[in-house]
This record gives C-alpha cells, sequence and structure tokens, in this order.
C-alpha cells in the first residue's frame, strides 16, 4: 500500500553505510509514484512486450512491468548492485513475479533477453548508451532521465528507427541518481585556494539566478552549451545561497555568492576554465534567442551512435553534440 507520493532512500555510499547511519550519497531510493506512473505511461508497455529496466531497485517497478506485459510478454531487469539484486528477486518471487533478475551493469543492456520492445532506467544518463538502441526492435522504444551535469534532468523517451537511429523530445522534469558510470563529483577549493581565485562581480538579477538554475527556464539549455560544468548549490542560511561549479577533470571551479539586499555579487574562478564566464555567455545566448526552454530541444542519436541535441522554434534552429 502506497501511503505518500514521496521517494524513499533504500540505499547511500552503494551500500558502504550501514542502514540508518548519515551517509554522503544516496545510490538507491524508490520513486515516488507519481513519477514511476509518469514513467510507465511514457513507456506504453502493453501485453506480450519484451521489456529491459535498468535499475531494479526494490523491484516494485519490475512487479508493475510484469502486470503490465502479462503472462505472454517477458521483463528482463538489470541491476549493478549484487546485494540489491539478491533482495529485489526475493522480493518479486516471494510476490509471484517472475522477471529475469541479472546482476550487471545496466548500460550495456542484456544481449541475451535482446531485442526489446520496451526499456526503461531508472538511473539518469547524460548520453543514451548505444547498447539500449541496438538492443531495441526498430519501432520500439526507450525511457530514460537524461541531462547535464549543469542539469539533471528529463524524462525523455527516444523512439528507434529502423536504420538504428532514435529520436525523442524532453517531458518532465526528473531528478534521478545517476548510473554509476556516469557520477560526477564537486570541488572543495581549500581557504588558500579560494584566496587565490580570480574575483569579479556579476549584474545578473535574482531573476537571471533563477532562470540559471532552474529546469523550465535556462537552465537545461545552459547545460548544454557548457559541458562537463556540475553545478551545486547551497542555503547558506536565509539570507545566503552559494552557487558553485565544478569539473574535477581540468581542475576549475567557480562560485557566486549570492547575498540578499547585495548586489552586484561577487564571483571567484579557479583554474583553465573560467566556469562562470561559460554559463553567463551561455545565459545571454539564451536571452538573445527567445528564453526556449527544454520543450523545444530535441535530442536525435544517429546509426553511428553520436547524439545531438537540437533547440527549434520559429526560424531558430541549433544544434550541439551531447557530451558524453
Amino acid at each position: 500500500m502506497v501511503d505518500a507520493d514521496e521517494a524513499i532512500i533504500t540505499q547511500v555510499d552503494d551500500g558502504k553505510t550501514p542502514p540508518g547511519s548519515v551517509g554522503q550519497q544516496i545510490s538507491s531510493s524508490c520513486s515516488a509514484p507519481s513519477i514511476v506512473a509518469d514513467m510507465l505511461d511514457a513507456l506504453d508497455a502493453r501485453p506480450g512486450h519484451a521489456v529491459l529496466e535498468i535499475g531494479t531497485g526494490t523491484g516494485w517497478n519490475a512487479a508493475l512491468l510484469c502486470e503490465r506485459v502479462g503472462e505472454t510478454g517477458s521483463v528482463t531487469t538489470v541491476e549493478v548492485d549484487a546485494a540489491l539484486t539478491t533482495a529485489a528477486r526475493a522480493a518479486l518471487h516471494g510476490a509471484g513475479y517472475g522477471p529475469h533478475v541479472v546482476t550487471a551493469d545496466g548500460t550495456e543492456g542484456y544481449r541475451p533477453g535482446a531485442p526489446y520492445d520496451r526499456v526503461i532506467a531508472t538511473a539518469s544518463v547524460r548520453a543514451i548508451p548505444r547498447a539500449w538502441i541496438a538492443q531495441t526492435r526498430p519501432g520500439g522504444a526507450i525511457v530514460a532521465p537524461w541531462g547535464s551535469d549543469y542539469c539533471n534532468g528529463t524524462l525523455l523517451r527516444l523512439d528507434v528507427r529502423h536504420n538504428g537511429s532514435a529520436v525523442g523530445r524532453c517531458g518532465a522534469h526528473i531528478g534521478f541518481m545517476r548510473v554509476r558510470s556516469a557520477r560526477r563529483y564537486y570541488m572543495n577549493p581549500s581557504a588558500d585556494e579560494q584566496a587565490t581565485a580570480d574575483t569579479t562581480t556579476t549584474t545578473l538579477t535574482a531573476r537571471d539566478m533563477m532562470d540559471l538554475t532552474e529546469y523550465g527556464r535556462a537552465a537545461f539549455v545552459v547545460g548544454l552549451r557548457v559541458p562537463r560544468c556540475y553545478l551545486t548549490m547551497d542555503d547558506l542560511d536565509d539570507d545566503h545561497r552559494r552557487i558553485e561549479l565544478h569539473d574535477v577533470e581540468s581542475g576549475s571551479w567557480a562560485a557566486v555568492d549570492l547575498v540578499r539586499g547585495e548586489h552586484p555579487w561577487t564571483v571567484r574562478q579557479l583554474g583553465p576554465r573560467r566556469l562562470w564566464d561559460e554559463v553567463s555567455e551561455a545565459h545571454a545566448w539564451w536571452v538573445s534567442t527567445g528564453r526556449l526552454g527544454p520543450d523545444h530541444l530535441t535530442l536525435t542519436v544517429d546509426p553511428d551512435g553520436i547524439q545531438w541535441a537540437t533547440l527549434s522554434a520559429g526560424g531558430l534552429t541549433t544544434a550541439w553534440q551531447v557530451a558524453v
């Protein structure tokens, strides 16, 4: 029985932190029922379909898929964590469901069960794995949370074509955990390092900052224009918010401290990339082109697996190759 429309955390730190203890990173959860329903509606699995699920978790979603495809269909569910696989398999079989439960890296799909009519992922990706498309029957569909490092993410449904390509549009905003191989991490410069940062100010307004950090405004487009830029926000108190940008690979970091009643705000930047400058330029471009949101975006994966995000509205068409 579902008592509330909330996600339930079921694992932290990949199981290294004991249950009941405070961990650093959520690594598995049971999604809110409304999100599960939205994703299943987008998937449109039908009786007789073969379905591949990436991210078994508790097994609840796999049970719902079994109900949808019926005895004439089949469900294969893949989980990277062996302990979660074991628990989910026992729960599913105990409830009378018999999907094929596999411990494996879900980004590789599961070739022995292919081709599938539907593929659904319960963890977010920055780029759709080529294996998912290759293992989906032409005319089939893939549903997955998709987003950049900067803005994660959107509910994406891709329709797979006969030439091995796939195309789809952005849907609702859903922020899922990343698949483990696609995680990004943040930098934590020391006080001495921060003291050496280049310091400027920004004239962007509070509304601009909302644009930069909200999915339905500029954030999703900014994330595509500024790849490998990980956004974090921290409300230090009621009057102070810190926005940080991170690129661990290049050792670049930026921070903007928003203080109520003060303006302009201070910007600090470290490393070879001027991350705040890149984000500000992307925001200015977004404003100049009509403030188009993610509902104007299409993702296309060509037969070679190269992925393009295209922003289209009126006479504007702009495409970016999606960074992995």
